[in-house]
This record gives structure tokens, C-alpha cells and sequence, in this order.
């Protein structure tokens, strides 16, 4: 695990006017709710645009954490539902989603920008954080040492730091 969260070092990650050159500064993150009481964080400058209740083409055969394909400005983008590929099953229970979140990866340095979509049950939040709230990754899942750049405690839990070239990427497979 990183020993400093990744956002605090990033400059694209600048909201606010935060000088995140300096050490100790704190940096923005989008909080992402992806099953009751659990979250995830990415870098804000990777999260493109929100879509309410989109429509998804079925895929047969397709990975069982995949919910289909979106279409989004001529493409289609695979849709990814994070609490099925963290319990490596889908479950009756799991909360129902309602929106797409466009996401920007790149599965390489210098390779190019690629998008994919997170299915979630919630809007995502935008929170402060810094290098003090940095934790170890949650052990409620095999895939965060595969998925995940660090970890931040919100609120008393774990928030894994994930990387979308890794979700929709071939590390877990």
C-alpha cells in the first residue's frame, strides 16, 4: 500500500486552491457508496458525468459483476457493479442501482484514456481528506490488494482508494 494517499500528491486532484505540493495538505475525493454502509474513493478529475437510470444492453455471457453496456456518446461503455465483484457473486440483496458514473482510466502510463461506468445505488459525495486518515484495506474482500492504491478511514470505516484501470481492467480475473 501507497504511503501517502494518492490524491494528496496529484495536482489534477486540486480543488479548492488546495497547494498540494506542500506536505500534510489535504485533497478532495469522491465517496462513492457502493453497498449500504461501504465506500470507495476515487481522484475527482476521473469521474466524468453522472447518469440517472440509464439503459443497459444485456451482454449473455458477460462476467458476473457486469451489468451490460451503456451507451454513452457513440461508444459502449461496460458497466460495472462494484458490490458484486468485491463478493464475487451477485447477491438477491444487494442495493438496487439508479445511476451510471462515468469514469476516465488509463490501464498504462501514456496509454490512452479509456471510460467504463460504475453502477451505484447513491449519488457519490465529494469529501477532504488527508494523509492522516490513511488505514489498512478493508479484509472483507480478496480483490482490494488487486483494485485498490490505499485506504482513508471516513467516519470510522475504511474507504479503499480505487483504481478504474484495475476494475475494468484484467487484474482480477
Amino acid at each position: 500500500m501507497d504511503t501517502n494517499l494518492p490524491f494528496a500528491a496529484d495536482a489534477t486532484a486540486n480543488e479548492g486552491g488546495i497547494d498540494l505540493a506542500r506536505p500534510g495538505q489535504r485533497a478532495a475525493a469522491r465517496l462513492i457508496e457502493y453497498k449500504r454502509g461501504h465506500h470507495v474513493a476515487l481522484a475527482p478529475h476521473a469521474t466524468i458525468e453522472l447518469i440517472e437510470r440509464p439503459a443497459l444492453v444485456e451482454v449473455p455471457g458477460a462476467a458476473y459483476y457486469a451489468c451490460g453496456l451503456m451507451s454513452w456518446q457513440g461508444r459502449q461503455l461496460p458497466v460495472v457493479d462494484l458490490d458484486t465483484l468485491l463478493r464475487a457473486y451477485p447477491s438477491e440483496y444487494r442495493l438496487p442501482w439508479r445511476y451510471g458514473l462515468v469514469v476516465a482510466y488509463q490501464v498504462a502510463p501514456r496509454a490512452p484514456v479509456q471510460h467504463g461506468v460504475l453502477a451505484l445505488p447513491a449519488l457519490p459525495q465529494t469529501v477532504v481528506v488527508g494523509d492522516e486518515a490513511q488505514c489498512e484495506l478493508p479484509t472483507d474482500s480478496d480483490l482490494w490488494p488487486l483494485i485498490a492504491l490505499s485506504c482513508f478511514q471516513h467516519d470510522g470505516h475504511p474507504v479503499p482508494i480505487i483504481d478504474c484501470g484495475r476494475v475494468f481492467g484484467a487484474a482480477h480475473h
